[in-house]
């Protein structure tokens, strides 16, 4: 007999954590009866899933930005009851949730089943930037440890609950996301619009994934583009994602006079080579993108796992990255230490680290720079090109979907 398994998160659009769970439910299904349950906007779907979909109505608006803390509050109790009631009709054994207001309402509705969080960003910088969510720190103090288990996807983030939030070591287990060859493998053929095709094949293409928000902070790639241009006159930065921010990115592109070209915005025509910049918007499948270019560059300030450092790996993309809190120096400079080390650039055995930068301190015009020293070091060097396409190639093996999947079933299993 199948356990039944409920998967609680949000919305199945937006970020990585709400791809991973979509990646997660097509991956259990075959071994468990999936009911996989959202709340916020039931009506966009952008991710792939399996499993029975329960979509979950509530009052007012999905943003708590919009909502006083009273109608938060009551938006909060209904979930809770509905999800407790949703249990109980589905005999639910386990019950998995992503992300702190899913998992608060995964322990507040607990009945008999195991109750496991995941945790999916390094909290203590997403509170920092997030002053609203500031009062999250004290639920997790007084919720977490009553938790059978909490996954985290990388060593930091379970270093930051341990030693920030008060959470028990031995509640935790780290488990990475995963790479699944065969559907990438079928998404990298698929084809992308005949006018973004027209950007390749002149001079090379850096690309960044991601929404456009402060930790992200695709903005900073501006100058370094400049920078890069000197160059390599040919270069272009394409930039797939949107986000309230944006703005940043225009306002820096128009300082550093170079051209930007917007999807759905501005008219596709056959001076498409003639920009700098491509603001591609949200895209479902990135994977023939990213094989049309030729680096990858992520200055997140912060993350949980950069999922788009392993889908460029997973096309032979050389990376670059931020050594930010957390994820990329375990993906990039696998060891036993897992913090930043000098701040400078680091030619690593899998990518190049750079410093993560200080939103509120760095100087953007020096910042670009080591970004464009690490980017034109690669580009100008094919056998160093060529390395680290294979180092990536072979980094993104080690997180392929078929063991990660294996130590999941080995935590919902356990007794």
């Amino acid at each position: 007999m199948k356990k039944n398994l409920l998967l609680l998160v949000n919305q199945l659009y937006g970020g990585g954590a709400q791809k991973v769970i979509g990646q997660l439910s097509i991956g259990l299904a075959p071994y468990y009866n999936v009911i996989l349950v959202i709340y916020n906007d039931v009506h966009k779907i952008d991710f792939p899933y399996e499993g029975n979909l329960v979509r979950i109505q509530l009052p007012y608006s999905i943003s708590t930005k919009n909502n006083s803390f009273l109608k938060r509050s009551i938006r909060s109790l209904i979930l809770i009851r509905k999800i407790r009631k949703l249990k109980q009709v589905y005999n639910i054994e386990v019950c998995l949730s992503f992300m702190e207001a899913s998992n608060f309402v995964n322990i507040l509705s607990a009945g008999k089943e195991k109750v496991i969080l995941s945790v999916r960003s390094y909290l203590s910088h997403e509170f920092e930037d997030h002053p609203r969510l500031r009062i999250f720190k004290l639920f997790i103090r007084l919720l977490y440890n009553r938790a059978d288990q909490i996954v985290v996807p990388a060593k930091l983030v379970q270093h930051d609950l341990v030693h920030h939030f008060g959470v028990k070591k031995e509640k935790t287990a780290v488990i990475y996301n995963f790479i699944d060859p065969d559907f990438t493998r079928k998404q990298k053929m698929e084809a992308i619009p005949e006018h973004l095709e027209t950007i390749f094949g002149t001079g090379p293409v850096l690309v960044n994934i991601g929404r456009i928000t402060s930790p992200k902070a695709q903005w900073l790639l501006v100058p370094a583009l400049k920078k890069v241009k000197k160059k390599f006159p040919e270069a272009k930065l394409l930039i797939i994602g949107e986000g309230l921010l944006q703005h940043k990115i225009l306002s820096s592109a128009a300082a550093h006079q170079l051209k930007v070209y917007i999807e759905g915005v501005s008219s596709p025509d056959h001076q498409m080579q003639s920009y700098d910049i491509y603001l591609a918007g949200f895209i479902t499948n990135p994977y023939p993108y990213l094989k049309r270019c030729h680096l990858f560059v992520n200055v997140s300030v912060y993350e949980g796992f950069p999922n788009v450092l392993l889908e460029a790996m997973s096309c032979g993309l050389p990376v670059i990255s931020s050594d930010c809190r957390s994820g990329p120096r375990e993906i990039i400079s696998p060891s036993d230490n897992i913090f930043s080390t000098a701040g400078e650039i680091e030619f690593d055995e899998y990518g190049i680290l750079i410093p993560v930068a200080d939103l509120q301190k760095v100087d953007q015009d020096t910042y670009a720079g080591t970004i464009a020293v690490a980017a034109v070091s690669l580009l100008n060097d094919i056998q160093q090109m060529d390395h680290y396409r294979l180092q990536s190639l072979k980094r993104a093996a080690h997180f392929e979907k078929k063991a990660t999947l294996l130590q999941w079933r080995d935590l919902i299993e356990q007794q």
